[in-house]
């Protein structure tokens, strides 16, 4: 299975505002960005055209999606990999937030736990998210916020170079980079352990 590419829903460079650097470095500046990233739930199969939905209604929106090719002995076929179900990652304002709060099509706006506040997610997780998706040539898999993460990486080599996440698993020649996602999980990847070097020790 080789992983192609992602495609992002709503979004493109010429969408990119005066926030890009504050977004690229993990500042998270609020002070120069008033919109904010929330995940919402929608139907199961439906995270797309939910997508497409909202950004018709001008709201900026991300499906993490891997394309993929599936090879058989007499043919090979394409496929598009829904990274989260059911999961759609939103950027709002306040005033943007409660329109999509009263949508038909949106189940749910995930919130803080035992909170009825929307929860949001760094920009630069939802970043290095579409980082890891658009290089790696390894699939991509969502793990939930139970794993055990310890030691804090950089890729330092290969195309993830620049990526940091927490490793979680190690076997011998390999380790699994995972990135956090507040409140979904972590989007983790296979890479090689030569290529990780150690920034800090965490236990989350």
């Amino acid at each position: 299975m080789r992983c192609i590419n992602t495609r992002v829903m709503g979004t493109s460079k010429t969408n990119l505002n005066s926030c890009y650097d504050s977004i690229v470095s993990g500042t998270n500046d609020r002070e120069a960005c008033s919109k904010y990233w929330i995940a919402v739930f929608v139907q199961m199969n439906c995270e797309r055209k939910s997508a497409e939905k909202l950004s018709k209604l001008g709201i900026e929106c991300y499906v993490p999606v891997q394309e993929e090719i599936h090879r058989w002995t007499d043919r090979k076929k394409k496929i598009y990999r829904i990274l989260i179900p059911m999961v759609v990652f939103i950027r709002v304002d306040d005033k943007e937030k409660n329109i999509v709060r009263n949508l038909a099509f949106i189940q749910k706006i995930i919130t803080y736990p035992g909170q009825k506040t929307p929860a949001i997610i760094p920009d630069s997780q939802i970043s290095q998210l579409r980082y890891m998706i658009d290089y790696s040539k390894e699939k991509v898999i969502i793990k939930d916020s139970s794993l055990r993460i310890g030691d804090k990486v950089k890729v330092v080599r290969g195309v993830l170079k620049g990526l940091e996440g927490f490793v979680y698993f190690v076997e011998e020649k390999k380790s699994m980079v995972a990135i956090r996602i507040d409140f979904i999980g972590y989007a983790c990847v296979n890479i090689s352990i030569n290529d990780v070097e150690q920034l800090k020790n965490y236990i989350l």
